[in-house]
């Protein structure tokens, strides 16, 4: 898997709507909120990318599919390799997937505010689906980075879980 210049430029972008529209302005987002933030965000758009056809599915409706069991894993690979590549080194063993913190919003809430300027950032990029998500995996290495609050294991083991949700729920409508 090659990532490509405009899913590299999609990031700054990525991480600066994350800060717009959940942090609200505001630098001093909660790490929680933003790292979750960005992987539902990846998860949801690997999601879209899968072509399903779900009906009668409610936004938030767990949806299981064989494309997520394959995919998913990407996610979490390229995030790896980022953090790797930043100089920042993952414990496998402290790694968990659960948080004593959860995000202030559910996955409905964050997704329906997060997904449209997301959408902007994929058409300005040219960036598919499956692109965009990488991007948003990209963008989650990096808010792990410049989180000096959190432990690094505890900022992948709360994005690996975050990717999963979002690669498995039924998002909101545009």
């Amino acid at each position: 898997m090659q990532i490509t210049q405009p899913q590299n430029d999609a990031v700054g972008d990525i991480v600066e709507a994350v800060v717009r529209v959940i942090g609200k302005g505001s630098r001093e987002i909660d790490t929680t909120d933003a790292i979750s933030s960005t992987a539902r965000l990846a998860g949801s758009f690997l999601f879209r990318s899968f072509g399903l056809t779900v009906n009668d599915a409610s936004p938030g409706t767990v949806v299981l599919s064989e494309e997520a069991n394959v995919k998913g894993p990407q996610l979490v690979n390229i995030t790896y390799a980022v953090l790797q590549n930043m100089g920042v080194s993952i414990d496998n063993n402290k790694v968990s997937g659960s948080s004593d913190k959860q995000p202030s919003g559910s996955f409905v809430e964050v997704i329906g505010r997060l997904q449209g300027p997301a959408l902007e950032i994929m058409n300005k990029y040219e960036l598919s689906f499956e692109q965009m998500a990488q991007s948003a995996a990209i963008a989650t290495a990096f808010i792990i980075q410049q989180s000096p609050n959190i432990l690094p294991e505890q900022g992948f083991g709360t994005a690996i879980y975050y990717y999963i949700e979002g690669a498995k729920t039924f998002p909101p409508e545009w």
